[in-house]
């Protein structure tokens, strides 16, 4: 059977060969059904040629076109049952009281009249073409009309030749005892054959669902088929009695109780249309309700989100096609077989929407390229729960049903869809949330190691030496700074003294700092004594070595500590302070201009003469523009009178003091920049 099914799907349908296995049996069945149910038709027509009376066929016209209205009216009060499978794939069955019509007028006008059923087959095939465009639903429409003429014809004609051959007559004899019996046995002998006439094709689809879905038991499936199909058959009986009171109350009273009937089909169908309403939306309710517990119980990052996407939205929705999608090109779901053949048009157009939107089947679609002919679809976009802007877009392809999707009812898919698209923004929101922190959480340990190998580059103490007092701090406002500072031993016992600062903050200057300290170091080495070539040098190779756009302010001596004499360079640095014992202010005002400006600057070492009870600081700009509440500057004034004040103390005592009175002017305000102090007193041996 497999083998002939791979034959026929490879020679009737080779637009499934990419598809899987499972799936193109499922997409065979129409295939199947119109296999079988084509040659059974055919043979009940010519069975149904040769039984017709066609002089009588045009006497009764008039009574056959009421027929067939009747038809047309029954046909479109339809009560329906629904069944759904796994993955959101539906069984239903759907009912109407045409069969009650059939066999009032068989009991009356014979087989002829089969001929009416058999042309509103064929119209409503041909409307049904003519409406879609789409090759399956085509297939589908081609299986509905065979197997429907093959389990009309030949059931009924079989059963009218029982009734023929238990002396039944047609037309019936009235409601008298032997009528009733011999008609019921006719009509229960039709529901039979009209069971056994679709049993091999419900055998099909039984097995192909076991196969595609893995169910270990299908039985509850098949019994399900069995019962839907047969249910409609309880009515039947009443066509019996509306043929024995047209025969014996005459035209009117048949014309009251078909009126009785109608009311009937129209409660059915308002019953099985709230029913399934209500299960509709239980449904869609308890899927909400799983997804969000499923999504609360998956990892943050949403990793799992298609996943669960593609569990349980075709469970909520009768899904024929279903697609998640976030901008520009992100698919979540693309169901049921992952392809997006029929929404790409769809997508820009959502991203214009803010609230979900139906269309009935074959209605107007406002995107461009979109089809004529159409699914009922609903469509809804997501939104950012922060901005509300749209950011993806929703969108399923109902099953076409029983009942009628019309704007009315898609509409009752509104709130669950809005639900939906809200979970799924809020499950990309938490992992944005996610995603963000974690990166904080990285950027966060990088800084820290990056502090601490900056850090690393300080020295660990300040150098001892005879006859001085030196103490230094660096405050950084971040975990990395772009203020340093550095002591160093030079040719004949000189101290190389640098404190400097570079014009950003961050990671960046901390890095730039890193490469200036080490160029000037090396040239520091190379020119002992003569701090203006160590700026020239030190300069050049930061305009050649690194693009940053970035500049060094700096502050650069060389201190003889046998004699007190200073060499320096100031590059644009804030001028350092030198104090006597009677509080007189020297500034050592910049020489030049900062490092890494112009490639051919040059630099004038100045010196200065630190006697026994002087004092010299250095700082950072981080320190005299400290702000206050109220927007106001610490200041080189407020600076110069605090060392004035404490300018006898020791050096790491002055340090402190400084610091102390930063924090006091800032208020409890956060530090706004580095800054970065250097005190050296020299003091008698």
């Amino acid at each position: 059977m497999i083998s002939l099914l791979h034959f026929l799907q490879r020679r009737l349908r080779p637009e499934l060969d990419d598809r899987p296995t499972a799936l193109r049996y499922m997409m065979m069945s129409p295939v199947v059904g119109i296999l079988y149910g084509f040659p059974l038709a055919v043979f009940g027509l010519i069975w149904l040629s040769f039984n017709t009376d066609w002089q009588r066929l045009w006497s009764d016209l008039p009574a056959l076109i009421v027929v067939l209205i009747g038809t047309i009216i029954f046909s479109r009060l339809r009560f329906f049952m629904l069944h759904t499978l796994k993955d959101g794939h539906m069984v239903s069955s759907d009912g109407d009281f045409v069969g009650v019509i059939l066999w009032a007028s068989l009991l009356i006008y014979g087989p002829t009249v089969l001929w009416v059923f058999m042309l509103w087959i064929l119209v409503e095939l041909i409307l049904e073409f003519s409406r879609s465009t789409n090759r399956d639903t085509r297939w589908d429409f081609g299986r509905s009309a065979c197997l429907n003429a093959a389990s009309l014809l030949i059931p009924s004609l079989i059963a009218l030749e029982i009734y023929k051959n238990i002396n039944g007559a047609i037309p019936i004899a009235g409601l008298n005892s032997f009528s009733i019996f011999s008609a019921l046995l006719a009509v229960f002998s039709f529901a039979l054959l009209f069971f056994l006439v679709w049993l091999p094709f419900i055998l099909y689809v039984v097995w192909v669902q076991k196969s595609k879905y893995n169910q270990a038991n299908v039985t509850g499936l098949f019994w399900f088929s069995v019962g839907t199909m047969e249910l409609p058959f309880i009515a039947l009986p009443l066509g019996i009695l509306a043929s024995g009171i047209y025969i014996e109350h005459g035209l009117i009273i048949f014309g009251i109780y078909f009126l009785s009937l109608l009311v009937i089909a129209l409660l059915a169908n308002q019953l099985s249309r709230s029913a399934a309403k209500n299960r509709r939306q239980m449904i869609q309710l308890m899927g909400l309700e799983r997804l969000g517990r499923d999504i609360l119980a998956a990892p943050t990052d949403a990793r799992d989100l298609p996943r669960l996407l593609r569990a349980h939205i075709p469970e909520m929705f009768p899904c024929r096609t279903a697609a998640v999608w976030l901008a520009p090109e992100t698919y979540l779901l693309k169901f049921p077989d992952g392809k997006d053949n029929y929404t790409p048009a769809i997508w820009h157009w959502l991203l214009t929407q803010n609230e979900p939107v139906v269309f009935p089947q074959d209605a107007e679609l406002p995107w461009q390229n979109a089809p004529k002919c159409h699914f009922a679809l609903l469509c809804a976009p997501i939104l950012d729960p922060l901005t509300g802007d749209p950011i993806g877009g929703l969108f399923i392809e109902l099953q076409a049903l029983p009942q009628n999707w019309d704007r009315q009812t898609l509409a009752e898919h509104m709130p669950a869809l809005q639900n939906l698209s809200a979970q799924i923004a809020s499950a990309l929101e938490q992992a944005k949330n996610y995603q963000e922190s974690l990166q904080h959480q990285r950027v966060s340990q990088e800084l820290r190691l990056a502090g601490e190998i900056q850090s690393s580059f300080l020295p660990d103490r300040v150098p001892e030496l005879a006859g001085w007092d030196i103490a230094a701090s660096l405050i950084p406002a971040r975990q990395t700074s772009g203020d340093f500072y550095d002591f160093f031993t030079l040719a004949r016992g000189q101290l190389g003294i640098v404190i400097a600062d570079v014009a950003d903050k961050g990671l960046g200057a901390a890095l730039y700092m890193a490469l200036g300290r080490t160029l000037l170091l090396t040239y520091a080495r190379e020119f002992p004594e003569d701090p203006a070539a160590v700026m020239r040098a030190t300069n050049q190779r930061l305009l050649k070595d690194a693009r940053a756009q970035m500049f060094i302010t700096l502050f650069y001596g060389v201190l003889d500590p046998e004699n007190g004499h200073l060499l320096y360079c100031n590059a644009g640095h804030l001028p350092g302070i030198l104090l006597d014992e009677q509080d007189a202010i020297d500034r050592l005002n910049p020489t030049g201009i900062a490092l890494g400006i112009d490639l051919n600057a040059a630099w004038t070492t100045a010196s200065r003469h630190i006697n026994v009870g002087d004092m010299l600081f250095l700082y950072t700009d981080g320190l005299v523009e400290a702000n206050n509440p109220v927007g106001d500057l610490y200041g080189m004034q407020k600076l110069i009178e605090r060392l004035q004040h404490v300018a006898n103390r020791p050096s790491q005592w002055i340090l402190r003091a400084i610091q102390d009175d930063v924090a006091a002017h800032e208020d409890e305000m956060s530090q706004s920049d580095d800054f970065t102090m250097i005190s050296l007193r020299r003091r008698p041996q």
